[in-house]
């Protein structure tokens, strides 16, 4: 039974997307879902590398660059799943924290969540999950203020 679909866009990414698979078929949730990679028309072999690697994810392929949402929408209309990750090709699930994140998120009220990034250092990435809401989100990105504002909003641990 198909609980969960993960729908992961590729533009001339496959190495990415192989190694976010693989961090996904090596966790406990793979039983469960199905990985669907939407392909923006990449032009290149990126079908045949991630099939070669992992032969059970769906494939599909826009035929033309559609842009990141309308490539989402396609994976979710022919997903299969009740629950439905969109997840970035350069994303890697440390901890089984696909797995972590759908658990809670079956047991919530809510309709959509977010998790937070980390960046290469693994310090937190803005993620848009912060005290501050509304404008001064728009300041988040800004080298001096972000700084000052991510200081002020995020807890210390």
């Amino acid at each position: 039974m198909i609980r969960y679909s993960i729908i992961i866009v590729n533009y001339k990414t496959p190495q990415l997307v192989i190694d976010c698979i693989d961090t996904i078929v090596g966790a406990a949730s793979a039983a469960q879902t199905e990985i669907i990679v939407v392909d923006n028309d990449s032009a290149d072999n990126s079908m045949q590398l991630v099939l070669d690697k992992h032969p059970f994810v769906r494939w599909l392929d826009m035929g033309y660059n559609s842009g990141f949402a309308r490539a989402n929408n396609a994976g979710i209309r022919i997903s299969r799943g009740d629950i439905i990750l969109l997840l970035n090709s350069d994303t890697l699930n440390e901890n089984d924290a696909i797995l972590r994140c759908f658990t809670r998120f079956e047991k919530d009220r809510f309709i959509a969540c977010g998790v937070q990034l980390l960046n290469a250092d693994r310090t937190p990435q803005i993620s848009g999950n912060y005290v501050l809401k509304g404008g001064l989100n728009y300041l988040m990105a800004l080298p001096y203020i972000g700084r000052l504002l991510r200081k002020i909003a995020l807890p210390t641990v």
